[in-house]
């Protein structure tokens, strides 16, 4: 008989169970200890795992003999949870070596399985050989990631499973931006890096290149905006000043602003892009008048910057 076993890791974690036609389907309640190990089994690919490397995970460092029985246990309330048809071979494994595994029969999927095998062969590639293909997997691979993988889990293994794979959505995101700045599709690119920052708003690195997309945009004054959002999540979460290259940036982005329109001002490149150790190539300064009127966006660029060099001059006092 088929056995199909699903898991869901991202955000909510669930399980379903399906063998053959009994039942149609069942959605498995596992919660704590009893989820986490059947997760451990069905990360581990088919492959048998060491008993006792299983208890140190779940349980981490304790007398051997208690995590020995407590694991016994677990193991028990999982085959019960997860009992089919009598005339069903055992989902869980066992071997005389104290082996664990999920049997040969049973086709686990998971949606962080699927997440892996659409991100995993783009993000090893350099960008400029990327493929369409590559590109379309990038995308489908984000939109996968609906929330931390185990949430819910503080143990230490779900942790850095947890921390790898927000570094591997990090890495597709930020592939994503690289490609829509290059072509010139400035929301999308925008898009990608709030989703960046939605993850982690430290990343000054990321706010840069927003500054830079915004600017290329046409929206000078979110470009302004950007950095005080850098500059604020940095001073609450930190205590401490934006970097030299950010701050540089922020003043090209508002002395351009304050320049006539029939004179604008090019940024300078900067000094390494966020992607790639080549800048991108997005960052030519677009005339404030496909927005507002010159004179709007003028008074608008003035005081931000007035109020940017304000707040700036009292952090620095402050840190002084």
């Amino acid at each position: 008989m088929d056995v199909q076993l699903r898991l869901e890791l991202f955000g909510a974690y669930s399980v379903s169970l399906q063998a053959g036609a009994w039942p149609a389907q069942r959605s498995l309640v596992l919660n704590g200890r009893l989820g986490g190990l059947l997760a451990l089994l069905a990360l581990g690919r088919g492959q048998t795992l060491n008993r006792g490397e299983l208890c140190r995970e779940l349980w981490g460092a304790g007398p051997e003999s208690a995590s020995a029985a407590c694991f016994n246990t677990l193991l028990w309330r999982l085959r019960r949870a997860l009992e089919l048809p009598p005339d069903t071979a055992a989902i869980i494994e066992t071997d005389r070596q104290g082996g664990v595994r999920i049997a040969r029969h049973v086709q686990v999927q998971s949606d962080l399985e699927r997440y892996l095998a659409l991100v995993e062969k783009p993000l090893a590639k350099p960008v400029e050989q990327l493929t369409p293909p590559d590109v379309q997997a990038l995308r489908e691979a984000v939109l996968l990631y609906r929330g931390d993988v185990l949430a819910g889990y503080q143990d230490d293994w779900a942790l850095r499973l947890r921390e790898r794979h927000r570094r591997t959505q990090l890495g597709a995101l930020a592939r994503l931006m690289h490609l829509s700045s290059l072509q010139g599709h400035w929301p999308e690119a925008i898009q990608h890096g709030e989703a960046m920052l939605d993850m982690d708003a430290l990343r000054e690195d990321v706010h840069r290149e927003l500054m830079r997309c915004h600017l290329a945009a046409g929206q000078r004054a979110l470009a302004l905006t950007q950095f005080e959002r850098c500059r604020s999540a940095l001073k609450r979460e930190l205590a401490i000043a934006p970097m030299a290259e950010t701050l540089a940036l922020y003043q090209e982005i508002a002395r351009e602003a304050t320049q006539p329109a029939t004179a604008p001002v090019p940024l300078a490149p900067p000094r390494r892009g966020l992607f790639e150790p080549h800048a991108l190539p997005c960052l030519a300064a677009t005339p404030a008048q496909v927005l507002l009127p010159w004179s709007e966006a003028l008074m608008q660029a003035r005081w931000h910057l007035a109020q940017a060099d304000a707040q700036l001059q009292t952090q620095l006092d402050f840190g002084h």
